[in-house]
């Protein structure tokens, strides 16, 4: 179970990370940082 939890919580934080660098000045942004 804590092998999936860190998959995941990879998995998400790679997404995130690159969505903050495809769209640096998005509106979005402010609600996840």
């Amino acid at each position: 179970k804590k092998a999936i939890q860190a998959g995941r919580e990879a998995f998400l934080a790679g997404r995130m990370q690159a969505k903050r660098f495809a769209s640096a000045s998005s509106p979005l942004e402010g609600l996840f940082f």
